[in-house]
């Protein structure tokens, strides 16, 4: 090579990683992806993954299918299989958490080869890690070994972040796979996703190299692109349209290293306000390239030639929703206590409900008064947040394609329509009728398989609650971090306490796991008392959360507040203590009630601003109560509520409701029901059904994971036992499915 000559080359995952270990240079910074980076990447991954995998071609020939593009890095070499990353850190080590994550998963399910594939890629050596980053390697040897992490005092951003981004992989792969699919997905990872090296020369060349990319002048985003279009034009209102322009970006600047705002909202200003109704491919269009939808779309925005004054009024609106929008932004980068009641603003960002945005912007018009805004904002986010809290008590999936059907198809058409704060109340209170599923139906939910995220968040708002209400300092935000606040089983892991009441290990499992069997503890005290009996945890209980506290005898002695906030709920019964005697199932039972209505009251429609006027009720007349703005539109039917294999089959009436499923693990046979929705309903425990076939099956197994397609059967008249996989197969070999 030359001086100065840059090459550059593709490279698929299993290339890019054979024995060629990476290393970082002195300017580098520390691991930063967060939460938001990292679920992009795993969501846009299994995304591809599925429309690869559900096309038989592709499956028949793999070599046939497109390659998934992750990008560029920029590397140099300094000597053989050894190189330095000018650019591209944080990929790669996303990259090698995903690959851990998923050789440990290999390794439970016994699939060797798998196991070897990664083995290849996760080290150079079978020893050293491909990406050694000495900071890193505490971490890694945990997460490699199965082990947790204790962050410590001295620990760097890089360690800290490492293991979080480490424990949101690992769930996040259990939620948008299904197990019997990790085979496949790791063959696809290593043999069709590439990324494209650009080579320096040398160490000096790819400093410069990275002060350019860095330091100087950034390429032409959409952003700049749409300006320049709408400046060339507006005519000579240039000077204005530039000005509002620039404050427009100002407003959007809360957080200077965020260098997509922009970009973000005025997608979602367009989503909310532009894109046309029904039309996905608006929306596709408009998050793939928003410069060139604007121009192709002139006519429907009325950017025409012949009116200038159109394209200053479009941006405008921009700079005006921008103002009205910036409190929003605000809060869902962290909760401020200053009246605005936005916190919901928040939870939504954290429980992965971005899209609220342009919900919220679909609610408020360029012309609202600045409190108004505040109004119409706050409700659609503590809708969006009901919703969630729901589809979570339900077991019903809370992904983001969930999530984007309800804002697109359902809230935007609908909040369009609304001008005042009292029409997006009412368009609200009406969906809220439509919802459908109680709260109370929830009585035997708990841990299951994915979901520990939102249990913890169940938990954290329930908590947070209380703790209010009988003035005590806490920390919602505190609860929702899995390293300061563990998920307290009351129970240990020892059926051989209990087993003369709960014979059944399965039985056991379940209801240990149950709400009413959890709290939210500090995770230095959990470490301490995990496996004491519950009488003995109690003492311990009592100085933690009123939740966890009021477990122990005389509690709530010398504490009026907590009297009265028993009484104002009517909760004696169930926020009270318990006894040694007290068994396992009266315990759990109990505070599963309890926390079923703590919930009735965090999310009651009235108390949140939408309430339920049902359809018998009337104002007082014969005539039926007036309502602010017309009755909401039904929902756009949905192809299931689950979607699930299992739920195709019962949507495509290949299984009917009420079918029985058989799952053998170590010559037991564990029973179970398929409902009309495609889940899974053990015949030991009953109650809540499991969401997937995954989780019902891991949880008879008394195991981690379970590939349950595989191991679920169905039996006919003659006893022939034939497997959920091979049904399916079978069905979709024939169109059926």
């Amino acid at each position: 090579m030359g001086s100065d000559e840059i090459r550059s080359q593709g490279f698929s995952l299993k290339e890019l990683f054979r024995e060629v270990a990476y290393e970082i240079d002195y300017y580098q910074r520390d691991y930063t992806w967060g939460e938001e980076e990292v679920r992009t990447l795993l969501r846009d991954l299994c995304g591809s993954f599925k429309h690869w995998s559900t096309n038989p071609a592709y499956l028949r020939r793999p070599h046939t299918a497109p390659q998934y593009f992750m990008g560029p890095f920029v590397y140099y070499e300094p000597s053989k299989n050894r190189r330095y990353l000018v650019d591209g850190q944080q990929r790669f080590v996303t990259l090698h958490l995903l690959f851990l994550q998923l050789r440990l998963s290999a390794q439970e399910r016994g699939d060797f080869r798998a196991v070897d594939r990664l083995n290849r890629v996760i080290t150079t050596d079978g020893e050293h890690f491909s990406v050694g980053i000495t900071d890193h390697e505490p971490v890694l040897r945990a997460v490699a070994e199965s082990r947790k992490y204790e962050t410590g005092a001295g620990d760097s951003l890089s360690r800290r972040n490492l293991w979080a981004r480490s424990q949101q992989i690992e769930s996040q792969l259990v939620e948008d796979l299904d197990a019997e699919n990790f085979h496949q997905f790791t063959e696809w990872l290593l043999d069709r996703v590439v990324l494209v090296g650009i080579r320096a020369a040398n160490s000096d060349h790819g400093y410069r190299m990275f002060e350019t990319m860095n330091d100087r002048g950034a390429r032409l985003t959409a952003v700049d692109l749409l300006k320049s279009h709408l400046l060339s034009h507006v005519g000579e209102n240039e000077d204005q349209l530039n000005t509002q322009w620039q404050e427009m970006l100002r407003e959007l600047a809360t957080d200077r290293e965020d260098t997509t705002a922009a970009s973000r909202y005025i997608k979602a200003f367009l989503l909310a306000r532009c894109a046309r109704a029904g039309q996905d491919d608006d929306r596709r269009q408009i998050d793939s390239n928003l410069n060139v939808w604007v121009r192709q779309n002139a006519a429907h925005l009325g950017l025409v030639p012949k009116r200038p004054d159109n394209f200053l009024r479009f941006v405008q609106d921009l700079l005006k929703s921008a103002r009205l929008f910036r409190p929003f932004l605000a809060a869902g980068r962290e909760l401020k206590k200053d009246g605005d009641r936005l916190e919901t603003v928040l939870f939504n960002e954290r429980n992965g409900l971005t899209c609220q945005t342009v919900a919220i912007l679909a609610a408020i018009d360029p012309d609202d008064r600045p409190s108004d805004a505040k109004d119409k904002g706050r409700l659609v986010a503590a809708y969006m947040d009901r919703w969630y809290a729901l589809r979570v008590l339900q077991d019903l999936p809370v992904q983001s394609a969930d999530a984007d059907d309800l804002v697109h198809h359902t809230l935007v058409p609908l909040l369009r329509r609304c001008d005042t704060v009292a029409d997006v109340a009412s368009v609200l209170s009406n969906l809220v009728t439509q919802d459908g599923g109680a709260i109370r139906d929830a009585v035997t939910l708990g841990l299951r398989g994915n979901n520990a995220h939102q249990i913890r968040y169940l938990l954290a708002r329930a908590t947070a609650y209380v703790e209010e209400a009988c003035q005590r300092p806490h920390d919602v935000l505190a609860y929702f971090d899995r390293d300061r606040f563990h998920i307290e089983h009351l129970w240990a892991n020892h059926h051989h306490r209990v087993d003369k009441e709960i014979p059944d290990a399965v039985v056991f499992r379940s209801r240990r796991n149950q709400l009413g069997g959890l709290g939210l503890l500090m995770g230095r005290e959990n470490s301490s008392i995990n496996d004491l009996p519950l009488n003995d945890k109690a003492v311990y209980y009592a100085r933690s959360n009123v939740l966890l506290g009021i477990i122990a005898p005389g509690y709530d002695q010398r504490n009026p507040l907590l009297r009265d906030f028993i009484k104002t709920h009517k909760i004696d019964k169930v926020l009270r203590s318990f006894g040694p005697r007290e068994t396992m199932t009266s315990v759990v039972q109990t505070r599963q009630e309890l926390y079923l209505r703590l919930f009735e009251h965090i999310w009651n429609p009235e108390r949140l601003g939408m309430p339920v006027v049902l359809p018998s009720e009337h104002n007082g007349s014969d005539e039926p109560a007036a309502q602010a703005c017309p009755v909401a539109a039904p929902r756009r039917p949905a192809p299931g509520r689950r979607r699930t294999d299992v739920a195709r089959m019962v949507a495509a009436h290949i299984l009917t409701p009420g079918t029985r499923i058989v799952l053998t693990y170590r010559s037991t046979d564990h029973w179970a029901t398929i409902d009309e929705d495609g889940g899974i309903i053990l015949t030991a425990t009953g109650g809540t059904p499991y969401g997937r076939v995954d989780e019902a099956g891991a949880v008879a197994r008394g195991t981690k994971s379970c590939q349950g397609m595989n191991e679920w059967h169905i039996e006919d008249e003659a006893g022939v036992r034939i497997s959920l996989r091979t049904l399916r197969d079978h069905a979709a070999a024939s169109g059926a499915l």
